[in-house]
């Protein structure tokens, strides 16, 4: 990864070495035998590693910039037994980012900064280029059918019967509004942006009580919408349902062309099982890694990963692209208001200008909400923030194309 960041391909020798990695002074990149040590006696949990920072030394004290990293990188702290949250989730809350309140900092493209200025040698031989931030955009499916259920208590109390009266008829004759994905497509052609829409392929009740899709899959309406998307230049993916079905399976019933790319329902995962399934199934792009509770960088690195898999000791073949925007994490669990979310929005993507592809996640129904219109707002600003400093937003073709490391 450090290879990746800074622009050059690593191959590992035990002779004529540019770089030498060491774990003592004479190596080029210092590592702590502490920390391998530690590794190797099975302890996960962060505070083996970082004493009063997120930051290990050697027994020298110096930074040991690239073991820190390796252990952020790997989300090795959600291998260590825990008590998850009661969506069997790891929580936020007994992770190394809120213990140090670094969840919005991208700490890993610091130390590999850090850690290349730490030395001439590499210095001369290659230069390192700066990045400017990217964009992945993208819509979860959860619901079609909610529109209806989520407004009218606000329609009725606000006497807009002639709106609820159309809600009606487009929740049973015409198009549901939460599937007028149209609506999505033209805010985002109006800035020349294109995101992925992830679709639920199971319905009804899933495990720890979760909702899955309130709408068949197959139904023709929702096919019709699906193809217009892909028509229309925009991607599909698979929203992995709440259940025991295997990914298999919902590939299959998904059935799209195109990078085979996914996220899960409630950003469910347990690992090392999802990345094992993930892997197994042959899907190409993962967007699940991120902290429901809080936007930010929930393994500290604003870049696409291969994910380390401690079984083979070498990379999962898939690319994990990180969640760090989500709306329901600003409205439901930060309390935040529109406007507050798009200040807090906007301080995240300030910070944040290089060295990142901030990945955003935008249900479908906050573009329908009648009783707070606010939320459509939110999202155009992030789309003007992108325009406004000329970011690039990105395809998974393109991820794939970049990120990949082998």
């Amino acid at each position: 990864m450090f290879g990746q960041y800074i622009g050059f391909k690593v191959e590992v020798v035990t002779e004529n070495y540019d770089i030498y990695v060491a774990e003592h002074g004479l190596g080029d990149i210092q590592v702590s035998h502490f920390f391998r040590n530690t590794y190797e006696s099975g302890d996960k949990q962060f505070k083996a590693y970082f004493r009063t920072s997120p930051l290990h030394f050697t027994a020298s004290n110096k930074p040991d910039y690239l073991s820190s990293c390796f252990y952020l990188l790997s989300y090795l702290q959600e291998y260590a037994d825990y008590y998850p949250d009661r969506y069997n989730r790891f929580p936020f809350e007994i992770s190394v980012q809120h213990h140090y309140g670094i969840h919005q900092q991208n700490l890993v493209a610091d130390y590999f900064d850090q850690l290349y200025l730490s030395m001439p040698k590499l210095q001369a031989i290659i230069s390192k280029k700066e990045r400017p931030t990217a964009f992945f955009l993208s819509h979860d499916i959860d619901s079609v059918y909610g529109a209806f259920g989520d407004n009218y208590a606000h329609l009725i109390k606000k006497m807009r019967i002639g709106t609820l009266m159309q809600l009606l008829f487009n929740h049973y004759i015409k198009t549901p509004d939460y599937l007028l994905l149209n609506k999505i497509m033209d805010i985002e052609d109006e800035y020349d942006v294109r995101s992925t829409f992830f679709w639920l392929v199971n319905q009804g009740k899933g495990t720890r009580n979760i909702n899955n899709a309130d709408y068949n899959f197959k139904d023709n309406n929702v096919q019709r919408v699906v193809n217009e998307i892909t028509s229309r230049g925009w991607t599909n993916g698979l929203h992995k349902s709440a259940g025991k079905d295997t990914f298999e399976n919902e590939l299959k019933r998904l059935n799209t062309s195109g990078t085979i790319i996914n996220r899960n329902h409630y950003l469910l995962t347990e690992l090392p099982t999802t990345f094992e399934a993930l892997q197994n199934a042959g899907v190409q792009i993962d967007c699940t890694m991120g902290f429901p509770e809080n936007i930010g960088f929930r393994n500290s690195y604003g870049l696409p990963i291969q994910p380390f898999n401690f079984t083979t000791k070498s990379p999962y073949a898939f690319i994990e692209v990180p969640l760090h925007v989500m709306d329901t994490t600003l409205k439901y669990y930060n309390g935040q208001n529109a406007q507050q979310a798009a200040n807090t929005i906007l301080q995240f993507l300030e910070n944040n200008k290089s060295n990142a592809l901030i990945s955003v996640l935008w249900h479908n129904n906050y573009f329908f909400d009648y009783a707070d219109t606010g939320w459509i707002t939110t999202y155009k600003t992030i789309l003007q923030f992108i325009r406004d400093n000329k970011f690039e937003v990105i395809t998974p073709e393109q991820i794939a194309a970049t990120y990949r490391l082998l």
